[in-house]
C-alpha cells in the first residue's frame, strides 16, 4: 500500500508549431489502500497524469511523492518506473502475443529473477483467484476478451504491487461483460488492499470501483469527492454531463409570490435553495432523468408540478419509454422524461420534477448546489 501525493504538477508538451498544456497545476492525494478514480473527456489529461505517476512521463514542474518520498520533480525522474512497484493494466491489455497466458503472467516475476518454483506457485495462486487456471497454456489469440483482461490483471497483481493503475480497462469488453469485470476488479482491490488508480471516460467504471474521484477537464481538476457527491452536487453543467446523463436547458430567473423561480417557456421550476442569480438573468438548470416524470395525473407523490408539455416523440429505451416533450408555449425547447407507459405524439401532459434534485448553474459563475 502506498500513499500518492501529486503536488502542483504541470505538464507541457512542446513541438515546433505549438505548445500544449496537458496538466495545469494539478494537486491530488490518494490515500494508502484507496480506490481512486480519474474521470474526464478525451484529451483532458487523464492518461498523462497516470503516466507521470507511473514514471513514464516527467512533470514539467511540480512533484510526485510516494509515502512522502519524492519520485519525480521539476523535469526529473528521481525513482525510475521499474523501481516504483506499480502494476499496470492498459486499455488494450498489452499481452505478449508470442507468450502463453502463464508466460505473460510470469513475465514481471522473471524480470525480478525469482526462482522458477516460486514463479510457478505465484502464477498458479493468482490464476486460481482470477479463475483462469484452465487457460494458462493458451496464447492470447486463443482467449476471449474477458480472459485476456484477467490475464492482464493477473500479470499486474502477481508481483504484489504497492500501486495498481488501470487505464480504461473495460473499454474493449462487450457491454454485457463490463459489469462482471468491474465487480471482479472491486473484489480484487479489496482483497489485496492495494492503492488503486482507475482512469476512465466512463463514469460507470468510477462508480463501480472508486471510493473517491477527481473530474479532470482541460488539464485541471474541476471537482473532487466521492462519486455520489459529484453526481448529486456537480459544480458545473460540464461536470454534471461527464458523470451521468442529465436533462439540461436554459431558463430565466423570475419572482413568483416573493420566491425566485426559473421559467422555461410556460414551465416553472423552483429549487429548495435561493437561486444565486438576479431576476431576468439567464441560467442553466439540469435534472437527472430519474428526477423527471410526465403523467396525465394532476399530482405525483414526491414530485413537484412544473407545468404542461406537449409530447413530440415517444420511444422505448432501457426498460422505459423515453418521451421528448416541449413546453406548450415554446416548442423550440425540448426536454425529455421517462415514462412507464407510451404516450401519443401531440398529447398534452404534465411534467413533474423532484425540486430537491434541481441543479442550477449561473452562466456568469460556477456555483455548487447542495441537494
Amino acid at each position: 500500500m502506498v500513499n500518492i501525493t501529486v503536488r502542483n504538477v504541470t505538464k507541457i508538451f512542446k513541438s515546433r508549431n505549438k505548445t500544449v498544456v496537458a496538466l495545469n497545476n494539478v494537486n491530488l492525494e490518494v490515500k494508502s489502500g484507496e480506490a481512486f478514480g480519474i474521470v474526464g473527456p478525451s484529451g483532458a489529461g487523464k492518461t498523462t497524469l497516470m503516466r507521470i505517476i507511473a514514471g513514464l512521463e516527467v512533470p514539467t514542474s511540480g512533484e510526485v511523492l510516494f509515502d512522502d518520498k519524492v519520485v519525480s520533480k521539476d523535469g526529473k525522474i528521481i525513482v525510475p518506473p521499474e523501481k516504483r512497484n506499480i502494476g499496470m493494466v492498459f486499455q488494450n491489455w498489452a499481452l505478449y502475443p508470442n507468450l502463453t497466458a502463464f508466460e505473460n503472467i510470469a513475465f514481471p516475476l522473471r524480470n525480478q529473477k525469482l526462482p522458477e518454483d516460486e514463479i510457478k506457485q505465484k502464477v498458479q495462486e493468482i490464476a486460481e483467484i482470477l479463475g483462469i487456471s484452465h487457460v494458462l497454456s493458451h496464447y492470447p489469440r486463443e482467449l476471449s476478451g474477458g480472459q485476456q483482461q484477467r490475464v492482464a490483471i493477473a500479470r499486474a497483481l502477481v508481483k504484489s504491487p504497492g500501486i495498481l493503475i488501470l487505464d480504461e480497462p473495460f473499454s474493449n469488453l462487450d457491454a454485457n461483460l463490463r459489469d462482471s469485470a468491474r465487480a471482479l476488479v472491486k473484489r480484487l482491490q479489496e482483497k489485496f488492499n492495494v492503492t488503486t488508480l482507475i482512469v476512465s471516460h466512463d463514469p460507470a467504471d468510477i462508480f463501480s470501483i472508486a471510493s473517491r474521484a477527481a473530474v479532470l477537464v482541460d488539464g485541471k481538476i474541476e471537482q473532487l469527492g466521492s462519486p455520489i457527491e459529484i453526481y448529486n452536487n456537480p459544480v458545473s453543467l460540464r461536470v454534471a454531463k461527464l458523470v451521468g446523463e442529465i436533462i439540461a436547458e436554459k431558463g430565466v430567473v423570475a419572482n413568483v409570490n416573493g420566491k425566485k423561480v426559473i421559467k422555461c417557456g410556460n414551465l416553472i421550476f423552483q429549487p429548495i435553495f435561493d437561486i444565486p442569480a438576479n431576476d431576468s438573468e439567464e441560467v442553466e438548470f439540469g435534472l437527472r432523468p430519474e428526477d423527471v416524470k410526465i403523467s396525465k395525473d394532476e399530482k405525483l407523490e414526491g414530485f413537484e408540478l412544473a407545468g404542461k408539455v406537449v409530447v413530440k416523440v415517444s420511444s422505448y429505451s432501457g426498460g422505459a419509454f423515453r418521451i421528448v416533450v416541449s413546453p406548450i408555449e415554446n416548442e423550440e425547447i425540448e426536454l425529455y422524461a421517462l415514462s412507464e407507459v407510451p404516450m401519443k405524439v401531440k398529447d398534452v401532459v404534465n411534467l413533474f420534477y423532484r425540486k430537491e434534485k434541481l441543479k442550477v448553474f449561473p452562466l456568469k459563475q460556477v456555483v455548487e448546489i447542495k441537494s
